[in-house]
């Protein structure tokens, strides 16, 4: 994969720094174009030096200019380059001139164009960013949306929802990725003879701000007001522009307006993190002021932000005056009585770019309009379930003629009449399609094929691993395969299982290949990790070990490595309890904390900034079919494992704790009669699996309690205790909420009951 990064102005520069990074540290194949829309060494190129970034590749120096104008020479810059280049996707960030040249260019050109930040909108059409935003967003594969609010707004508009992905801000890395470097570095506030806290911080760049006399002239007079009042050094790094337009209209500045020159990101960084207050016409600088806990008074009558107002940060004023010392007074005496802000962050939590690379390289391209080349080779699977209907549909999709087999005839008939039995993404197209093409079936019985896949359940029994299914499976095929023919076991299974199932095969007097090629899947991203993630294939026969890695190649992008049956078995194992084990130091983290009184998500937040720290978050517990259970599996038959024991004992404990913590909020006394609502009880975020879900410890606690319980959860129509419809219906009905599973409608609440947050 090669992708093109399209940057012209500072913002984006800092924006783009992350992903920049992220892509170095992948080894991942890109290119940097930077326009110089600005064409100004301070506004511009200083920044790849000061973030420590590699030089642009290409330089367009277009310079400033009229929109047509400037638009119109990156195109023609821009075109060629593409054309040399053949980048598979180009991203673009926010809504610059260049933004919309680079989409563009792209676009034309038949290649895919990944928009950052996009959904937002002020509704402004005034302003030119409006426009480039809209129809970038609309020429986008890759909607890179910040949160709920822009996700909304991008499905409003009709754009198809496997484009959008709710992502958080690349500023959020950039800010965490350098904010203690500045901290190290600046000698800012030194150089300007200005104490913390003890100055405003302004910046003033939009055409309606300083593109006419008398608006400028009423911007100042806010200031003015500003000053009379609270005396204040107010701090103006001068834009360009503004800088041209003063002197244009022959305006004076008053002394307390301290100007300085476009500065660094690094020192611009602790002028907002020292200022008392920010005031901005800047749509950039409002997510910045909220991430770093300054108040900000945005000198606009609307914006593209909403999240920053929404949790209290930020407040629109325009020019007027009378209400930008409004919010001025509430802030600064809130301030002076000791009040802190600590409004929550929708921004990101500095993984962003992070996320962005991982949809774009794990990203499945659309094959359902393509017709299917037989490979003229049968293949029956065993076990219609999460995983077992997923590969089959693969394997139909490659050429092979496939059966799938289940038990359950109501899931056979709806697999024949081309029905998805359950709720995954992409599933329901791709079953059309190998249905309707003739490429898979489903059948109760096992039909004689040249090669079977096993992907039955494994349930845990006593901490160990139930094996009758894979064993049942087994036998059934048995009475139908022939000798030299290949079974391949999905299925997860304890160690030494593999052996065992060749065992039955020679017991029945059979020689087939047993061969072990465990799932790497999640229930949600099913098809694309199954497709994008590297496989392993486990076999004592070099012949099956090979005729396997074909199979899987006709489908899996990702390296396929060969080993041998039992340590191919460890591995998926390995894997899921090496994360059980990072969510029980979290969950214990987090007791330690509270014990400590101390936060113990800011603990993680600054332990993580260690480059080789990675602590998880805590949370309600584990659930689903793989982490809690894997691990068991792995040590049932062995002497060692007791830290993997303990880790198992301490997350099977946790969702008792925060069960309790949330009847805590209840108060001291008799809980008969008090109401408990629950939000989300699938096991992980935009999901209908329940199997394994934490909440069923919870909510086994919280009957134990004598309370009485209701659940809301978009994904899950029916669970163990009663639904309410909506959010305001639960929360009008509750006493206490408590927040289990993050789904994404969950990202911003506004609720009246008290609520314990498990995921804060």
């Amino acid at each position: 994969m090669k992708i093109g990064i399209i940057v012209g102005t500072r913002p984006e520069i800092i924006k783009m720094a992350p992903v920049i990074r992220e892509c170095k540290k992948r080894g991942i194949a890109h290119f940097i174009i930077h326009s110089n829309q600005h064409y100004s060494q301070e506004m511009d190129s200083i920044f790849f030096k000061e973030l420590e970034l590699p030089a642009p590749d290409y330089n367009l120096g277009v310079g400033s200019g009229l929109h047509s104008n400037q638009t119109g020479n990156i195109l023609i810059k821009m075109e060629p380059i593409l054309l040399q280049e053949k980048p598979d996707i180009v991203l673009v960030q926010g809504d610059t001139n260049t933004v919309l040249a680079g989409a563009l260019a792209a676009s034309k050109l038949d290649i895919k164009v990944g928009h950052i930040e996009a959904g937002l909108r002020s509704y402004d059409r005034s302003m030119p960013e409006e426009t480039n935003r809209i129809l970038t967003d609309h020429m986008s594969e890759y909607l890179f949306a910040v949160g709920p609010n822009q996700h909304a707004i991008l499905a409003k508009e009709g754009l198809e929802s496997d484009k959008i992905f709710t992502v958080g801000n690349t500023v959020s890395d950039s800010l965490f990725q350098h904010l203690e470097i500045s901290a190290n570095t600046s000698t800012i506030l030194a150089d300007l003879g200005v104490s913390s806290k003890a100055f405003f911080l302004v910046t003033a760049h939009r055409a309606s701000n300083v593109d006419v006399s008398a608006n400028l002239l009423e911007l100042l007079a806010l200031f003015d007001k500003l000053h009379a009042k609270y005396s204040q050094t107010i701090v103006w790094p001068i834009h360009p522009r503004t800088q041209a337009k003063l002197k244009e209209f022959d305006i004076e500045l008053p002394s307390y307006l301290k100007l300085i020159p476009p500065i660094g990101y690094l020192d611009f960084i602790q002028l907002q993190k020292h200022a008392q207050l920010i005031l901005t016409d800047s749509g950039g600088i409002q997510e910045e002021a909220c991430l770093l806990g300054v108040p900000c008074i945005t000198l606009r009558d609307n914006t593209e932000r909403p999240e920053s107002i929404e949790v209290g940060a930020n407040v629109l004023v325009g020019r007027n005056a009378d209400k930008a010392l409004a919010a001025a007074d509430k802030w600064l005496s809130a301030e002076a009585s000791g009040e802190s802000f600590n409004w929550k962050n929708p921004f990101g939590d500095g993984h962003v770019a992070e996320l962005i690379l991982d949809i774009i390289t794990n990203n499945t391209p659309n094959t359902l309009d393509q017709d299917i080349v037989a490979k003229n080779e049968t293949l029956s699977v065993i076990g219609m379930g999460y995983m077992g209907l997923p590969i089959a549909s693969l394997l139909a999709e490659a050429g092979y003629s496939v059966t799938g087999v289940d038990l359950n005839s109501e899931k056979v008939a709806a697999i024949n009449n081309a029905q998805c039995p359950f709720d995954e993404a992409g599933l329901p197209e791709l079953i059309n399609k190998v249905v309707s093409q003739g490429f898979l079936k489903a059948s109760t019985e096992i039909p004689s094929s040249e090669t079977y896949l096993v992907a039955v359940p494994t349930p845990h029994k006593n901490n160990s691993c139930d094996r009758s299914y894979v064993f049942s499976a087994a036998d059934a095929i048995a009475k139908v395969a022939q000798n030299g023919q290949t079974v391949i076991v999905e299925s997860t299974i304890s160690p030494q299982t593999s052996l065992a199932v060749a065992q039955r095969f020679a017991d029945a007097g059979l020689d087939i290949n047993v061969v072990h090629c465990p799932e790497r899947a999640i229930p949600g991203q099913t098809l694309y990790e199954l497709v994008h993630n590297d496989r392993i294939i486990g076999a004592t026969n070099e012949l099956a070990q090979l005729k396997v890695k074909a199979i899987y190649q006709s489908f899996v992008k990702g390296e396929v490595f060969l080993t041998d049956l039992t340590t191919a078995e460890c591995i998926k194992l390995v894997e899921n309890t090496s994360r059980d084990v990072g969510i029980a130091f979290a969950n214990e983290l987090s007791e330690i904390c509270q014990e400590l009184e101390v936060d113990v998500y800011e603990v993680i937040r600054l332990a993580n900034r260690h480059p080789r720290v990675n602590v998880l978050t805590p949370g309600p517990g584990v659930g689903g079919h793989c982490i809690p259970i894997d691990p068991w599996f792995l040590v049932e038959n062995t002497k060692a494992g007791e830290f993997v024991r303990l880790a198992r004992s301490i997350n099977d404990t946790r969702p008792s704790i925060v069960a309790q913590q949330a009847l805590n909020l209840l108060g001291s006394g008799d809980l008969k009669g008090k109401k408990v609502g629950i939000l989300g009880v699938a096991y992980k975020a935009n999901v209908d699996d329940c199997r394994e879900s934490p909440a069923d410890a919870i909510l086994e606690h919280f009957l134990k309690a004598g309370v009485t319980v209701s659940y809301h959860d978009p994904f899950v129509p029916s669970w163990q205790c009663a639904r309410l419809e909506t959010l305001n219906e639960i929360d009008s009905w509750a006493d206490v909420l408590i927040l289990v599973t993050d789904h994404e409608c969950y990202a911003n609440l506004s609720l009246a009951s008290p609520l314990l947050n498990t995921r804060a």
